[in-house]
């Protein structure tokens, strides 16, 4: 890269070496990249806080840039509890599913539309669950593996009352009765309701969650999300009726 400054965010960061940190950033055109920043001691100390703003200057033509600058550019948004481990989930989906060195077009986008979203989740709960299934689903488009919303896996069109189940790479498959029925299915008219977002119907919400799921258990594999972990053990500190991730 040419050292140009750029809008980032900080996804994650580790240390490298004796005195430098291993930063996962997402950046609006050229998406997450991977670099490396030297620590900076005493009065230099800064902390490099997730879900704040910076502008950045990367210079390296290898998949592992250098930092040459890098500057606060917004206050950090201060998220706590189910918010702050929604905004970790975010964060560790990118991490885990867009490969680095990858074009995004409308990724940067998304990320601070949720990032606003949580930050009103904080003071109303009930924007929480809308907020996690428009990022998961915004990233599936642009990962490029969402199913056919129209057309089932058998070429024909998605009836209202038909129940499906999702087949990986095939899209959605109509029920039979020479089949063992599914643990999970959807009414045609609930995956239009996915497709149209509309976030407002609880049904939806369950529906989209249960399918996001399944859409998201092939790109992952059999390494559980850590930030899903973390969610769980505070649910079971502070049970409540109903989770957005569980």
């Amino acid at each position: 890269m040419d050292g140009k400054l750029w809008p980032a965010y900080i996804l994650h960061s580790r240390p490298f070496q004796e005195d430098k940190l291993l930063l996962q950033l997402l950046l609006p055109e050229q998406g997450r990249l991977d670099a490396v920043i030297r620590k900076r001691q005493g009065k230099q100390y800064r902390a490099l806080q997730p879900f704040q703003l910076f502008t950045i200057a990367l210079v390296g033509r290898g998949s592992l840039k250098n930092v040459r600058q890098l500057e606060e550019q917004q206050p950090a948004h201060l998220f706590s509890g189910k918010v702050l481990f929604s905004g970790l989930y975010i964060n560790e989906l990118i991490c885990r599913l867009w490969p680095t060195d990858t074009a995004a077009e409308q990724l940067f986008t998304y990320y601070e539309t949720a990032l606003q979203s949580l930050t009103l989740a904080l003071h109303a709960s009930e924007q929480l669950e809308p907020c996690l299934r428009q990022f998961e689903f915004s990233l599936l488009a642009e990962l490029g593996v969402l199913p056919d919303w129209d057309y089932d896996a058998l070429q024909q069109s998605l009836q209202a009352e038909q129940h499906y189940y999702y087949v990986p790479e095939h899209g959605f498959m109509p029920i039979t009765q020479q089949i063992p029925y599914p643990k999970y299915t959807w009414q045609g008219r609930q995956l239009w309701a996915i497709a149209a977002q509309h976030w407002h119907e609880p049904e939806t919400l369950l529906a989209a969650k249960l399918l996001s799921r399944q859409l998201f258990a092939p790109l992952l594999g059999n390494k559980p999300l850590a930030s899903r972990a973390l969610f769980n053990q505070l649910e079971k500190m502070n049970p409540s009726p109903a989770s957005p991730q569980s």
